[in-house]
This record gives C-alpha cells, sequence and structure tokens, in this order.
C-alpha cells in the first residue's frame, strides 16, 4: 500500500473506527466502574458485617461519652462513613440533626422489627438515656448528581443506546467530511458536462493531504486544460479564417475579372494559381501544426543531431549566399538523443529560415548545439533588428507575426510549429535580444527525450 494512501482516506476512516471503539470502551468502562462503586442499597438500611460494626462503634460512644460525644462522631463525616450511622429518638427525629435518606426514613415509618435497625431495649444506668432510640447504619458514601442518578437507574438498553449513538456520531462526521467534497466534484463535473470549465473547486474541497484533494486538483487541473484548449481552438479558428479571407477574396476578384475580359483570363488564371499554392502551403503548415497536438502519437528514437544540424545549416548557407549571409555551425562531434527527426528538424529548420529571413546582406546566422547537464542546448541567433521585448512571448503564437516582419514572411506559423515540437521532447523554446542588435533562439531538450516516451509509429 502506497504511503500516500495510508496518509489519506484510509487514516480517516481508521481513526474513525478507533474513536468509536474508544469511546464506547470508555463508556463501558465508566459505566461498570460506577456500579462497582455504588452500593446496589444505596440509601437503604445497610445489615452488613461493616454495618454492625459501625452502629457498635456508636453504641460504645453512647455508653461511655454520652449523648454529646455520640453527636459530635455522628456529625464527623472523616469518621462516620462507608456506612453512616444515624440514631433517632423515640419522637422519630435525628438526634445530631441529620436527614434520613427517603428510602431509609420510609423503612423507618413501618412498624415492627426490621433487619438492620437496632433499638435500645436497657443496658444498664449508662445506656438508660437512651432506651427506645433506633440505631442503624445506611450507605450514603456516593452522593450521586442528578446525572449519575439517571445513569444509576439507566436500564442495559439505555447504555446501548449511548453507544449507538457515539457511533452515529463519530460514523456520521466520518462520513460528512468524506461525501460534503465529493458533492462538490459532482457539482463542479455537472457544470463541466454543460461546457463550463472555469470552475475550481480545488481551495473550497480542502483536504489537502488525502485522495479527495489530489482528485479536486487534478479536475482542476483537467477544467483548466480543457477550457485553455477550447480558448486556444477558437483563436486557431479565428486566426484561420482571417487568413484564408485575403486570398479567397483575391481568387474570387480574378474569377470575375477573367469572366468581364477574357482576352486577360490566362493572366488572372495564373493569378488564381498562385493564390492556391498559397492556400496549399497554408494547408501543409496547419496540418504540421496539428499533427504535433500533445495528444498526437510520435515515436521518438535515438539519433545523432550533428549529422541533421550540417545538413541544415548546409542548405541554408547554400540560399542565404544569394544575399552574402552566412549560416555557420559549432557542435561537438556528436550528440546522441532521443527525438521524432521529422519534427524536431522541421522547428530547427523553421528557426534558421526565420533568422535568414531578419538578416540583411552579409550579416551572419550562428547555429551552437551542445550537450549541458543532460540536455541538449541548440542556439539560432542572428544579427537582424531584434523584437519589441512585448513581442517574445507572442511569438510563438499561431499567426503571430512581429512588427519587422518582411512582406511576404509567411503565415506566421512557422515559430509556433517549432515550438510545440520542442514542447512535444519535453523541452523549451524561448526567444530573446542580442546586443547590440539580433535575436536568439534558445531550444532546451532532455538528452532522454519527454518523460512520457510514446512507443508508436506515426507520420509526422
Amino acid at each position: 500500500m502506497r504511503l500516500k494512501s495510508i496518509s489519506g482516506i484510509f487514516i480517516r476512516f481508521f481513526a474513525g473506527i478507533w474513536l468509536t471503539l474508544l469511546f464506547v470502551g470508555a463508556l463501558v468502562w465508566g459505566a461498570s466502574s460506577f456500579f462497582t462503586e455504588a452500593p446496589s442499597n444505596y440509601g437503604s438500611f445497610e445489615h452488613s458485617p461493616a454495618a454492625e460494626r459501625a452502629i457498635g462503634t456508636a453504641l460504645g460512644i453512647a455508653r461511655w461519652g454520652g449523648e454529646d460525644a455520640l453527636i459530635t462522631w455522628l456529625k464527623d463525616p472523616e469518621v462516620n462513613t462507608r456506612p453512616e450511622v444515624f440514631v433517632v429518638d423515640p419522637s422519630g427525629h435525628e438526634i445530631s440533626g441529620r436527614s434520613i435518606p427517603q428510602k431509609a426514613a420510609e423503612s423507618l415509618a413501618h412498624s415492627g422489627p426490621q433487619e438492620g435497625v437496632y433499638t435500645m431495649r436497657g443496658h444498664g444506668r449508662h445506656m438508660r438515656p437512651f432506651q427506645g432510640y433506633r440505631f442503624f447504619a445506611v450507605r450514603t458514601d456516593i452522593p450521586p448528581s442528578p446525572i449519575r442518578l439517571i445513569m444509576w437507574k439507566m436500564p442495559w438498553w439505555g447504555w446501548a443506546l449511548i453507544a449507538a449513538l457515539i457511533s452515529v456520531f463519530v460514523a456520521g462526521s466520518v462520513a460528512w467530511t468524506s461525501t460534503r467534497p465529493i458533492k462538490k466534484l459532482q457539482w463542479a463535473m455537472q457544470k463541466a458536462s454543460q461546457g463550463v470549465f472555469d470552475v475550481r473547486i480545488a481551495n473550497e474541497v480542502g483536504h489537502e493531504h488525502d485522495e479527495i484533494g489530489e482528485l479536486a486538483r487534478q479536475f482542476d487541473a483537467m477544467a483548466e486544460r480543457i477550457h485553455g484548449l477550447f480558448e486556444r481552438q477558437k483563436r486557431l479558428f479565428h486566426d484561420v479564417s482571417h487568413e484564408l479571407r485575403s486570398p479567397l477574396a483575391r481568387i474570387s476578384v480574378a474569377v470575375e475579372l477573367a469572366e468581364k475580359t477574357p482576352e486577360k483570363s490566362h493572366e488572372f488564371l495564373q493569378r488564381i494559381e498562385g493564390d492556391v499554392q498559397v492556400l496549399n502551403a497554408m494547408v501543409d503548415e496547419l496540418l504540421t501544426y496539428a499533427r504535433l497536438d500533445e495528444n498526437a502519437v510520435i515515436h521518438f528514437e535515438r539519433t545523432d543531431l550533428v549529422p541533421l544540424l550540417e545538413a541544415i545549416t548546409d542548405d541554408a548557407d547554400f540560399e542565404g549566399s544569394a544575399t552574402g549571409t552566412h549560416v555557420t555551425l559549432q557542435s561537438p562531434d556528436s550528440i546522441l538523443m532521443n527525438m521524432h527527426v521529422d519534427s524536431l528538424m522541421r522547428a530547427v529548420e523553421n528557426l534558421v529560415r526565420n533568422a535568414l529571413r531578419y538578416s540583411g546582406p552579409g550579416q551572419q546566422v550562428s547555429v551552437v548545439a551542445k550537450e549541458e547537464n543532460e540536455h541538449v542546448v541548440i542556439t539560432v541567433t542572428d544579427s537582424g533588428p531584434g523584437m519589441d521585448p512585448s513581442e517574445l512571448e507572442k511569438i510563438f503564437e499561431p499567426f503571430v507575426r512581429g512588427k519587422n516582419q518582411p512582406t511576404g514572411g509567411g503565415f506566421g506559423l512557422g515559430l509556433a510549429i517549432a515550438k510545440r515540437a520542442v514542447q512535444r521532447h519535453g523541452g523549451t523554446l524561448t526567444a530573446t535580444n542580442v546586443e547590440p542588435h539580433g535575436l536568439c533562439m534558445r531550444i532546451d531538450i532532455p538528452l532522454s527525450g519527454p518523460n512520457a516516451v510514446t512507443s508508436s509509429t506515426a507520420t509526422a
């Protein structure tokens, strides 16, 4: 069993069961102790050997000390106890002025001899003053409070009822602490099923150290992720429709003009063909972006990165030679890593071509690859104008172009594709300005690939 499980719901139910056992055990122990200590004949005449000894002591004090000494002894709770001796004169009054317990008083009212009551009937001149006095002992050593009296008189089913109530209270408390957050989760899931994904419940649920709290946090993460996906999807649809509008509008105008001026139809057909190629290129970029979705299955394999970088930089250097722009590569002889070759090389190529686009004649694009702390770091640095700091994060979003973007510089999907490809490898892609001018794109990827590598074939 996992330690995390032991510290969660298991502990709550385990503690609840043991609290119930402890409460019921304490109740049974207290009841048994009370009934053991409380006399069964509380308030009635006592005729045990202890009672006979106590009455004998009282008779001795009366014989040798007289009534005053007897009254003093009777009033002393330190000596006249367990059981307590009472002395009643012939008129029915207790000679020390104490109240006689109700049961004993009722029994004393009955005529005739009674067990436990000793009546003086002439024992010499010393006891003559006590003729007709009645001596008796009563158990009064546990003066019960009303609650203890109720407990003392309670039948067995009363004790069983108390134990059941304690069990219900503890079980109800445990159940309430468990079902309340579950109802919160149920409510949140109903909201999610209705398309409302901005509900967050982890803070309301609490339970930071058990499975319920973990479930609430996972729900919040899921809702946040779905909400983000929906927002990105809406934004992507909006951007795609915006990007498609211009070439479609040009095609529509070209068709109308071709119908009106047939002699120029060839020219308009060429314009339409160019716009169709633009649309095909855009669709291809969109499909590439979609295939790199985090839920898409791609295959990673252990590959040497350096030869792939050399091929990309050689091609880019050849293209840049037309304007005098050079592309250089600095790297060790070999860098072995787990990668999806097509997507990662597409990402690096997009970065290099982006750097070429911003570099002027005679400038240089530098590509550096190296290993750092079990990661591979690839930087692509140009000598262009750089970016406005406020644009550095936004440039990786689909269809976002920088203010310094050259005319006809693509659809704004290249960097978005690159970032998503790097993220699929468990890495990061960041952009920073360099001094005195220029932009540096930095890829940082674990050599071992993403944490959860999906082993399945797929085309990308």
